[in-house]
């Protein structure tokens, strides 16, 4: 989708995720880990899959369709990394998987993504190709693998590098179907109407006088 806020130094909150895959392997351990990633038509490099969080859906909701158009896989193919266990939802609060990181960068000068980033395994194959449109060029690829792939873009070989080392054989691999994605709850934490929640606070104007007066 395109960038939400295209003012200079405007900010979109982006997710992505880091799909791996145990394969087999001629090393010490029979088996390897290798993550999907995708080559990134616009910007030309290789990373992992994600996309924009729209304003008309949480972040969760946006994982789920960017990993679809993306790669073919839907949620139900795919199990979350997560430090503990699913926390349930509350009264009011919806809950997400614990992201494995968060980072800030800029894809191109005055502009910034902050990404939410998740680190997911795969259960087989994606049930389908990704969406046309978008890239068609995907491998998994091992840490080693992607250092050396032309155009791996290199922060982003870091963090795969330290998923695979530190988090995908020590965090507990939970359905990510056990995550909604829904809305949340209907039930509003107040009972202000929309007018009261979008009204000026008489008191912002104030505040930030007397704040500045005292820096």
């Amino acid at each position: 989708m395109p960038h939400l806020h295209t003012q200079p130094h405007g900010h979109d909150v982006t997710i992505s995720a880091w799909i791996l895959r145990q394969f087999p392997s001629d090393g010490p351990r029979r088996r390897q880990w290798k993550a999907l990633v995708h080559k990134h038509r616009k910007m030309n490099l290789w990373i992992q899959p994600g996309g924009h969080v729209e304003h008309t859906e949480n972040p969760w909701q946006a994982l789920a369709h960017e990993l679809h158009e993306e790669t073919g896989y839907r949620i139900n193919q795919l199990s979350v990394l997560q430090p503990w266990e699913r926390l349930p939802d509350g009264v009011h609060d919806l809950m997400h998987p614990t992201p494995v990181l968060l980072n800030t960068h800029s894809p191109y000068p005055s502009h910034f993504h902050s990404d939410i980033v998740m680190a997911m395994v795969a259960h087989g194959d994606p049930v389908e190709k990704p969406r046309p449109g978008e890239s068609q060029e995907l491998r998994w690829v091992s840490p080693d693998e992607f250092a050396m792939l032309p155009g791996a873009e290199p922060d982003a070989v870091m963090i795969m590098t330290m998923i695979v080392e530190r988090v995908a054989d020590s965090w507990l691999p939970i359905p990510a179907s056990r995550w909604s994605l829904a809305d949340a709850p209907v039930e509003a934490m107040t009972d202000r109407s929309v007018a009261e929640a979008t009204a000026p606070d008489p008191l912002d104007d104030r505040e930030t006088s007397e704040w500045e007066t005292t820096k």
